[in-house]
């Protein structure tokens, strides 16, 4: 893949990419750290930061550079990542860093956040002559520490191949589903449909208890067949006790998450005038319940 200069069309003007070889991350979280190292371990030239100084150690253990502040990342780097929690958090980081970047640098939004974040982001970006690309990963902490995660990209295609070699060092797959906002869209489906599956999960425990099967072991049977799905291969994993674990706090870790990507697919197909099929609906509301431990 060619990593010269490109143009790209955009809301303001013409952007010409610069190939990438200094990175900048930001959200070395569950899956962003491994991003990180894997991105490290690639040879490119990272910076990293984060609010608290102990979640850089692995990062710097790798090879990154800690700096002090978003602004000194930006400044230093032809890309930046940013995998924070949710859109609040992005648009947080991105107005932070848009003023330091430098015209022909990519912002890569790997939070899964809505498509309409990203379409604002990018045209505040195209005013400074920076790219947006948005990039949501799915896969978990395991599949981003071997690389192999599934990530899903929105963009024009000039940022976009400007990105893929930063973006391969930590997937197995990346899909370029379109322009801006479109990698949030398939993410958010896939969401919606793990949702579902939860829903479908709960079910099957209580079929399976019902008829006086061993639920562990039918569990990891279904997990490994053709009835299992990626949350049946979580509960498995989890010890068949529930798909999410808890947060010390009591919720259940990862279901915040589910509930706003629910809401943001919601949202998205409001806007696309689509009605969502009435058994998926249906078990993704009962799935989103189960997840918080909340009553259908």
């Amino acid at each position: 893949m060619s990593l010269g200069m490109a143009t790209l069309s955009s809301i303001a003007s013409p952007i010409t990419v610069s190939p990438v070889t200094t990175v900048g991350f930001i959200g070395l979280g569950d899956q962003g750290e491994p991003m990180a190292v894997r991105i490290a371990r690639a040879g490119f030239d990272l910076a990293v930061f984060a609010r608290r100084i102990a979640q850089t150690d692995t990062a710097r253990a790798a090879g990154a550079t800690v700096v002090e502040s978003v602004a000194e990342l930006a400044a230093r780097s032809d890309l930046v990542g940013v995998c924070v929690g949710n859109d609040a958090d992005v648009v947080e980081v991105a107005d932070a860093a848009l003023p330091h970047l430098r015209p022909g640098s990519i912002l890569a939004l790997h939070s899964t956040v809505h498509p309409e974040t990203c379409r604002r982001i990018g045209a505040s970006a195209a005013r400074s002559g920076v790219a947006v690309v948005d990039a949501p990963v799915s896969g978990g902490r395991a599949r981003a520490a071997t690389g192999t995660l599934t990530t899903m990209v929105g963009g024009e295609t000039p940022a976009v191949d400007a990105a893929r070699p930063v973006i391969d060092a930590f997937s197995a797959l990346v899909v370029h589903a379109g322009g801006i906002g479109t990698g949030q869209i398939l993410k958010l489906v896939n969401n919606y449909a793990f949702t579902a599956q939860v829903g479908v999960l709960a079910d099957l425990v209580e079929l399976c208890a019902a008829l006086e099967l061993d639920v562990e072991q039918a569990a990891t049977a279904l997990a490994a067949s053709t009835g299992g799905s990626r949350a049946t291969e979580m509960f498995v994993a989890g010890g068949c006790a529930h798909p999410f674990p808890r947060h010390s706090d009591g919720r259940r870790r990862g279901a915040e998450l589910l509930s706003k990507d629910v809401a943001h697919m919601d949202a998205v197909a409001a806007a696309a005038g689509v009605s969502f099929p009435r058994t998926l609906d249906r078990m993704a509301r009962h799935g989103l319940a189960i997840a918080s431990d909340a009553p259908d």
